[in-house]
């Protein structure tokens, strides 16, 4: 068996806390993706290679009859105010979990290729769909990928089988009328009639959906006019977010609420746009690699799909794998809580998972 010795874990610590101090928002991770990179260089032999906005790391055994195992970690923080950026979610600790599997990957055989997936922009939803080229470059034939869960018991490794995470999207919504004085509104068009109607009915359409599509219709924020009490506003926004356990109920949701939309608008007589933000597809496991998962790892059986979502669902409709998480202790704030930072000492059980995973261990 391979031990995680103590050196080992001081070095993973070291690099934690360095990504924990740069913390970068999705897409601008310049200096953390150099810090992963000059860590593995310093301490191992693997090959790097750039992927999409990310890039992997790749323990080459030649000769090697079965297709590769891949394992992923998102290196991007939780953008805040003012372009600032923090590790409230715990992916600093992630990257620092993979590099631990290349230390223990060094000089050892494990009968396949192993790749090493560093990936930017999970927050967005649009890093792991920029990496996918990486599955056209090599012969990949399962992937895997970890998330820290909060309030769950330390160290415990929790999956399922099917969702594991849900489809979700953002709407944002912009409706134009014809602004007016406010001593003569009736010569405008306002938006504030058909905003409230939408606040209040959007929600509802979670009810028309079946328990276990998870249906859920959630108001982020609106904005109508400004405080100048001499005008009547001309335009309104709205902004949505849509989840549910799979993505056909997803579209189903999505085409509900462009109806309401549109019905409200022309009602009031409103122009109106609508965009798509931050798509993120449901993280479906692989039966079969959910339950290896849950047996090399004594893992407990997830209940119920988390409510987020991950893009790692986008690795998973090309190729077999699974997503599993990983207790942080009960004791903790949840996930993109301001008191929020990963534990160093998950470190070890993540990267000891992993291992099982690769059979090293």
């Amino acid at each position: 068996m391979i031990e995680l010795t103590d050196a080992w874990q001081a070095e993973l610590v070291r690099l934690r806390r360095a990504l924990h101090a740069c913390a970068e928002p999705s897409g601008q991770e310049t200096q953390t993706a150099a810090t992963i990179k000059r860590f593995l260089m310093e301490h191992t032999s693997l090959e790097l290679h750039d992927c999409g906005a990310g890039f992997y790391g790749v323990h080459r055994e030649p000769g090697a009859s079965a297709a590769g195992i891949a394992l992923r970690a998102d290196y991007d923080a939780l953008a805040q105010e003012e372009g600032h950026a923090a590790h409230l979610c715990g992916h600093d600790g992630h990257a620092a979990a993979l590099c631990g599997v290349a230390l223990l990957l060094e000089g050892r055989r494990v009968g396949r290729d192993v790749f090493l997936l560093f990936q930017s922009a999970e927050e967005t939803g649009k890093g792991a769909e920029g990496c996918l080229s990486f599955f056209e470059r090599e012969a990949v034939g399962e992937i895997y990928g970890a998330h820290n869960l909060p309030g769950y018991p330390f160290g415990q490794v929790f999956t399922r089988a099917g969702t594991f995470a849900c489809a979700s999207r953002g709407l944002a919504v912009c409706l134009t009328g014809v602004g007016a004085h406010a001593a003569y509104p009736e010569l405008g068009i306002s938006p504030a009639q058909a905003l409230g109607k939408l606040l209040t009915a959007l929600p509802e359409l979670e009810d028309r959906f079946a328990k276990s599509d998870g249906a859920r219709c959630t108001i982020i924020g609106a904005r109508l006019g400004e405080q100048a009490f001499g005008s009547a506003p001309g335009s309104a926004e709205l902004w949505i977010t849509l989840r549910t356990e799979r993505d056909e109920p997803l579209a189903a949701l999505e085409a509900m609420v462009l109806e309401q939309i549109a019905h409200a608008a022309q009602n009031a007589r409103l122009r109106y746009t609508t965009d798509v933000c931050d798509p993120f597809p449901a993280t479906v496991n692989d039966a079969g690699c959910a339950e290896k998962v849950l047996r090399v790892c004594h893992g407990a059986q997830l209940i119920e799909p988390m409510r987020w979502s991950e893009d790692f669902g986008h690795y998973l409709r090309v190729c077999k794998g699974a997503f599993f998480g990983i207790g942080a202790g009960e004791d903790q704030p949840p996930l993109h809580n301001p008191a929020y930072e990963y534990p160093d000492a998950l470190l070890e059980p993540t990267v000891r998972a992993f291992g099982k995973i690769l059979d090293i261990m």
